[in-house]
Formats: C-alpha cells, structure tokens, sequence
C-alpha cells in the first residue's frame, strides 16, 4: 500500500518535492494545501525558471490537480489545524510554508489525523527530532512525530564538518554562506524589518544572519561553541557555496583533506556528499541531488593548521531531495507497524 503524503506550502520546496515524488507509485501525493489560486500553482508547476518545464501534462480542474491521470486535491487553506487530514487518509504532512515553525502548530496536523509532519525549516523551539540525513538520522524512531529537515546550509555544512572533525579534529571554525536570493527579499528597494534585506535582491550582494551554525552544533553536540557564521546573499536564483575556514586540531595538507572526503563520499556519506575536482560554478550545482559538493580544486591550507575549503549546493533541489529521504524513513516507520497491527503475511 502506497504511503499518502500531503503537501502544506507549493512554494519552491513544496514544488520541488511533488516533481521528485509524482512519479513514484509507492509514495502518493493526496492533497495540496495553497492560499494561492489553484491555476497560479498549475502554472508555477509547469513552468519554472531554475528546472524548466514540467515533463507531464499538468490541468486542474473544479479544484483538483490532474497529473499522470492521478487526481490530487487542491485545498486553499491558512494553517494547520484546517485540514482534516484523517479524512483524506494522509500518513505524512510536508509543512513546507516556512511559517509555522513551533511545535504548537505543528500539532495540530497531528491533532487533525497525521501521523509525522516534516517542517522545511529549522524550528523555533523543541520538537521530536531536528535531522540532516547522513549525520544523525540514527535519531529517527517510529516514535518521531514531528520533524524539521533543518536548513539547506545546515545540510550542505553539517556534512563537511562531521567529515573534518573525525579525521583531523575542528579547534574552531567560521561559514559564510554565498547564497541564492530568497522570497524573504525584496525585487526593489521596499521596506522591510531586516534593512539589508530591504534592498533589491537582484541588483546586490547582500550581507544577512543565518542560524546555520547554531543547527549544526545542535546536530554535532560536540561542536558546540566552536562554530559561527553569516551569509551574503547574492543576485543569482539558485545555486549556493559554504566557504569554511577551520583551525585544525593538528596539522594537515591539501591531499589528505581531499582523500577523507573523496573517500566519505564514496562511502558512507554516497549520495549526501559529492566530491569534484571539476572547475564548476554556482549554475552547474542547479539540479544537483547532493546535499554538498565539495570544491576539491578549492581547497587550501596556509600554515599547517587553518584550513579554507568550499562546499557547493542547490539550494532547493539537494534539500527537497533530503525532505524525500526523511519521508520513506517515516514511511518505513508507518508501514511495519500497519503490519504489526495487521499481522503480515508469511
């Protein structure tokens, strides 16, 4: 039996995971969940400026979304709590609006008949579990109800990190995110609380926080108090680099840096880490199902001890394929104890 997903928020995650997932029949799309005018959202889906047009013929119709000949609704509603989802009969809700981040609301998807929820941002206080997968995944039970896939960065960063900090030991370290242009930011100079972020995102690089740092050293616990960072955000729509400098435990060469991360990603961190030595650019990334791809050509080392390395990542693609991941970890969650409950077949 496919496990029913539901998607709260059809913004650029909320999309990107319905294009990696619609043509799975295992997983099944049962419900959109959209202030937004339906047609707008057909349209958004079947256009898109960074990944292009979408592959299938794509009609809604009196308020359902027809795709591959499944029919999916379409509901405008505001918060959770306003959908029935034991009505629809959905497992798994992806709140992927990135507006309600406590695990207050958050419940009351549960409350309303799901059995996990997935939050596409960090949350703004405790919940079940905070995951980037390849890093502390192993926290993951069927007793996770409520979930944040944390952050893009924190998922590109955290990686790198555990990497380094096993092989070499990390005494102390600094990020800065190189970052695609958000919806957060403004197309022309218009107000707004941040003031950096009140000018034209695509005619600037803007300096901005980000709480990257904070997540990882909540992921790694031994890294705590040992990392901080910021972001510039800059005039492309997707694409983005962690430039890390880290002071080492010990000293170490460019080659050795590069052999315990070409060797993790061929290993245990396949497909969360991808190694190259080509000459890439942010556009190259676009697309990319790794959560990091790590710059080999840029690596650097000045005085045995500190060291420069980047780290690459689509922003939207790498993270809605993580979101992906978190959801057939759950779904493995849900399906044995259906056939626990159930008894199985011999």
């Amino acid at each position: 039996m496919a496990i029913r997903i539901g998607i709260m928020g059809f913004g650029r995650i909320g999309r990107n995971v319905f294009r990696i997932l619609y043509p799975r029949d295992d997983i099944e799309i049962v419900a959109i969940v959209d202030l937004a005018d339906p047609l707008g959202l057909e349209y958004l889906l079947k256009f898109d400026t960074v990944h292009g047009r979408f592959r299938e013929p794509v009609r809604v119709v009196d308020g359902n979304m027809y795709v591959k000949g499944r029919q999916i609704r379409m509901l405008q509603r505001k918060a959770p709590g306003d959908v029935d989802w034991g009505a629809l009969g959905v497992d798994i809700v992806i709140e992927a609006t990135g507006k309600y981040r406590y695990r207050e609301q958050l419940q009351k998807h549960l409350d309303r008949g799901a059995k996990h929820v997935i939050l596409t941002v960090p949350p703004r206080d405790e919940i079940d579990a905070l995951v980037v997968m390849g890093v502390n995944d192993e926290v993951l039970t069927p007793e996770t109800r409520i979930v944040s896939n944390a952050s893009c960065t924190a998922n590109a960063l955290a990686p790198v990190i555990m990497i380094l900090d096993q092989a070499f030991g990390i005494k102390k370290g600094f990020m800065t995110t190189v970052h695609a242009y958000t919806n957060d930011q403004r197309l022309a100079d218009v107000p707004h609380s941040e003031l950096r972020r009140s000018r034209a995102a695509a005619e600037n690089i803007i300096p901005t926080t980000t709480w990257s740092p904070q997540m990882v050293e909540r992921i790694l616990p031994e890294m705590k108090g040992r990392l901080d960072g910021m972001a510039m955000n800059v005039p492309v729509p997707d694409g983005s680099v962690v430039d890390l400098v880290t002071i080492m435990e010990r000293d170490v060469n460019r080659e050795e840096v590069n052999e315990v991360v070409r060797s993790a990603a061929a290993t245990h961190l396949k497909n969360i880490v991808e190694f190259t030595e080509a000459p890439v650019v942010s556009s190259d990334v676009v697309g990319n199902p790794h959560s990091a791809i790590f710059d080999g050509l840029a690596t650097v080392v000045l005085k045995g001890s500190m060291l420069k390395t980047l780290t690459w990542y689509d922003n939207g693609w790498g993270y809605a394929t993580r979101v992906v991941e978190l959801v057939e970890r759950l779904a493995a969650f849900t399906t044995a104890a259906g056939v626990k409950a159930g008894g199985g077949s011999q």
